[in-house]
Order: structure tokens, then C-alpha cells, then sequence
């Protein structure tokens, strides 16, 4: 196939040429509702049934081999967040090196980009990005993201030398709590209301044969609820503060709402390692290379922390 852009008569076999990096004329395949959604890069619009969406925009620094060469890289002029940023938290990172292969990578990457294609991942998408370091001057790399309700798998493919090396990274989003939203209007609603009634209580203070009336009203709600209301301006306060916090180094602003994640994302989090682990050996053993030399990864899951 010549690439309609630069007319080399070699793009590759990816979705974008690996001369100009601009998008290729993809194959249709016939629909079914066994194969994995692939998104646009950049526009993020699914195309369903393994069929690529039609004219997908160039991807983020278009125009490099990034797109489509798993072991080119390129350099981003400065990022405010990690390569995984707003994806939650990381349940294991691990990684393969597979010896003398270097020759053989890109038959192993288009290997794994059709096996993608065709394995069955129940409710799960898979597109290419190209994702970048945090910082100034940092690298970017492709990886596949296969994503499946909050849960995140990356992996990265890339000549090493005369080896490959193969690494798969998982994130979970932990949920939101339902508890914790309540609380939360609560105590806003609270905030808004006290300043009214201490307000009607001061106007309804007066001087009368008994003496004077409403004071106690008044010091009831400066006695009672009073330490309240400065207790809830604080934990709205800290709550802001940790919520800005968490955007600025996680990309999450709705990190304080969120509760530790129970056994069915655990569950899905550990399937979906072990899916996109498999996908990799199925891909090495249908271009005859042994799938022994990629072990089954010893651990699985969210990692275990003290603090």
C-alpha cells in the first residue's frame, strides 16, 4: 500500500504512515459484537465492530513515528502531568525482556494490533495513544490503552536494543461514594443557612416587660451550632485545598469523594490484566515465537501499601 500523503510505497501496517504520520485507509471488517471498540486518538469517537473510524485526525505530535513505530519516541516541550494522570490509582507495573528478539519487534507489535482486533475483551475498548512524561522535556511513548469501566491497562512495546521489551501497567479509579456527596451537601447547605438564622435571630431581639427577648435564641445558635459552622468552613476549606491539590498532581478534582475500590473493580482490574497479558503470548505464538519466554506475571491487582 502507498501512503496517500507522502506517497511512500511503505507506510507500515498501522493505523497512521510511519514516514509523515499521518492516518492511513484502514480495512473494513465485518461487524461483530465479540470485537473490541476502537477509538479515534484524537477525536474519541468509538467505531464499533472492529471497523476504524472513517478519516480519524492525526494524533497528538503528528508528523513523527511515534503513531505507529512502538520503539520511536519523541520529546514533548513540558507536561504538568504523569503519562497516567486521572486514570486512578496503579495496580502493578511489570515487564518482560525478550531476548534477541529486537529484529522481530514490529512483526510482534503488528501481531498484537490484529490479535487486539480480533480477541474477544467482554466490554472493553483499545486504542493507540501516545503518552507523555511529566515535566519539561520529556519523552513521549505509544502505548494501548485497553480500558474497561474504571479500570486501565497499559501496554508498551519496544525495541531494546537486540531484545524486546514488553510492559504492561494497569490503573483502577476507585469509585465515588454516594455517602460522601450527601455529607457533603449537607454541610454546604449547612454553611448557607446558619449566617440566615443567625441573622433572623439578631432582628428578633427586643426590649420588653420581661426583659429582653430573643437573646437567648441568639446565644443558643452562637453556643450550639456556632463551632459547627466553623468545624464545616474548615472541612470545606481542607476539602478544596486536597481537591486542587489531587488536580494538579493526579488530574483527579474529585479525588476526596472517592472510597477504597471493592472486590468487583478488584475483580475487574485483575481480568483485564490477565486478558491484555494473554493477548501479548497469543500474538508471540501466531508469528512462532515461544510464549514461555513471557511468564504469567507473579502478582496481580492493586498493589499493597503501608501508608
Amino acid at each position: 500500500m502507498i501512503c496517500p500523503h507522502c506517497s511512500n510505497p511503505d507506510p507500515g501496517s498501522g493505523r497512521f504512515c510511519i514516514h509523515c504520520g499521518q492516518a492511513l485507509p484502514q480495512p473494513q471488517y465485518p461487524p461483530s459484537d465479540s470485537t473490541p471498540i476502537w477509538l479515534s486518538e484524537a477525536s474519541g469517537a468509538p467505531a464499533t465492530g472492529g471497523q476504524a473510524a472513517s478519516g480519524p485526525a492525526a494524533p497528538p505530535g503528528a508528523g513523527q513515528p511515534v503513531a505507529s513505530a512502538m520503539g520511536a519516541v519523541s520529546v514533548a516541550p513540558a507536561s504538568v502531568w504523569g503519562p497516567f494522570a486521572g486514570y486512578g490509582t496503579r495496580g502493578r507495573h511489570v515487564g518482560w525482556l525478550l531476548d534477541d528478539l529486537g529484529e522481530r519487534a514490529e512483526e510482534l507489535r503488528q501481531a498484537v494490533t490484529e490479535r487486539f482486533r480480533q480477541r474477544a475483551i467482554p466490554g472493553a475498548t483499545v486504542s493507540p495513544r501516545v503518552l507523555t512524561a511529566k515535566g519539561v522535556q520529556v519523552q513521549q511513548r505509544p502505548y494501548y490503552l485497553v480500558q474497561r469501566n474504571r479500570v486501565t491497562a497499559g501496554l508498551y512495546l519496544a525495541r531494546f536494543g537486540e531484545d524486546v521489551y514488553v510492559s504492561q501497567v494497569s490503573y483502577l479509579k476507585s469509585p465515588i461514594s454516594v455517602a460522601r456527596i450527601v455529607i457533603l451537601l449537607a454541610i454546604a447547605l449547612f454553611v448557607v443557612v446558619y449566617p440566615s438564622l443567625l441573622a433572623g435571630a439578631s432582628d428578633q431581639i427586643g426590649v420588653g416587660f420581661g426583659g429582653v427577648s430573643g437573646v437567648g435564641d441568639l446565644l443558643g445558635l452562637l453556643c450550639c451550632l456556632g463551632p459547627l459552622y466553623l468545624a464545616s468552613l474548615l472541612m470545606i476549606g481542607l476539602g478544596a485545598i486536597y481537591s486542587v491539590y489531587k488536580f494538579i498532581t493526579e488530574k483527579d478534582i474529585f479525588a476526596a469523594l472517592r472510597v477504597t475500590p471493592n472486590e468487583f473493580d478488584q475483580d475487574d482490574l485483575i481480568a483485564l490484566e490477565k486478558a491484555v497479558e494473554q493477548t501479548v503470548r497469543e500474538a508471540m505464538d501466531h508469528i512462532g515465537i515461544d510464549s514461555k519466554l513471557m511468564p504469567p506475571a507473579a502478582r496481580y491487582g492493586l498493589r499493597e501499601r503501608i501508608i
